[in-house]
């Protein structure tokens, strides 16, 4: 079988192209080789192995046997106890006064039944009945006995009857501060009265009635107590008949300063053998002095 010179020229075209192809292929993957750049793969270390826990004990788990996984419901939830009142004290006590400082210790005037003595307490001493004042408040005070806290109520009562203690400051004094008298007491002057004997010694034989008729809290100046401001006067009061005000600040009374307490109360009971006394007040913030006569 004989073929023609022509189709000899065209396989071996064919032949040269397919060797060409696959020299160039071989050629340019070694040249792409040669040109890429290696790349490094990076492995991180591996973790730390973790701890072994030690074992607990069954207690530990006893939650989850509680809450009961396959039965699960809300919990229900306690209120949260609310703080305790404290109850009226038993204690055969009676609170007649108090005093609220801003920067000191306040105090009270409480009397024991039993024996119808007064004091002056302050907060943190013991109390008749083996209590310690712990707080004083506007209308009483808190004692603690035994842990707990009672509460002792200012006495507002008058066989039976409620008696208001806090007046307007623009009350007037029934005397007014005019020439004339009125029960037991007689005006002289805006500055001098003569107090019947008889009316003082009523008012000191009732120093209960005495101690609802006004109010009195201590004056402060640079931090020291200079006195006693004095407020809620009842009307119709001794008080109100020997020409004190609302907001009078007494400073002293026969040369002694008003500044403690237990000093002023020492003084009630020297005006029943008194003749004569003598009051220092600031009132308008100008000083003024009240001159009394007892017969």
């Amino acid at each position: 079988m004989s073929f023609s010179p022509r189709y000899l020229v065209v396989v071996n075209l064919v032949l040269l192209a397919l060797a060409a192809y696959s020299a160039s292929a071989i050629v340019g993957t070694a040249i792409s080789a040669r040109l890429s750049r290696t790349r490094h793969a990076e492995i991180s270390p591996p973790p730390p192995p973790l701890a072994r826990q030690s074992k607990r004990p069954k207690s530990y788990y006893a939650l989850i046997y509680k809450r009961d996984i396959f039965n699960s419901a809300k919990p229900v939830e306690t209120p949260a106890a609310g703080p305790v009142s404290p109850q009226v004290t038993d204690l055969r006590l009676k609170l007649w006064g108090v005093a609220l400082y801003e920067n000191q210790d306040s105090y009270c005037v409480i009397e024991e039944e039993k024996k119808r003595k007064q004091g002056v307490y302050r907060v943190g001493e013991e109390v008749p009945g083996g209590a310690i004042l712990k707080q004083v408040e506007w209308d009483r005070v808190i004692l603690t006995r035994a842990g707990k806290d009672e509460v002792l109520e200012l006495q507002d009562t008058i066989g039976g009857a409620k008696m208001a203690t806090r007046f307007s400051s623009s009350r007037r004094s029934s005397a007014g501060g005019k020439k004339g008298k009125v029960k037991g007491v007689e005006v002289v002057s805006d500055t001098e009265y003569i107090v019947d004997r008889e009316e003082v010694d009523n008012a000191l034989d009732n120093m209960s009635k005495l101690f609802t008729q006004i109010r009195a809290v201590p004056h402060f100046e640079g931090g020291e107590a200079t006195g006693f401001r004095l407020f809620a006067i009842r009307r119709g009061s001794i008080f109100d008949k020997i020409g004190l005000k609302n907001g009078d600040i007494i400073r002293n009374i026969n040369g002694q300063a008003m500044n403690d307490p237990t000093r002023a109360l020492a003084l009630l009971e020297e005006m029943r053998d008194a003749s004569d006394l003598s009051v220092t007040v600031t009132r308008n913030r100008k000083e003024k002095t009240l001159s009394y006569t007892v017969r």
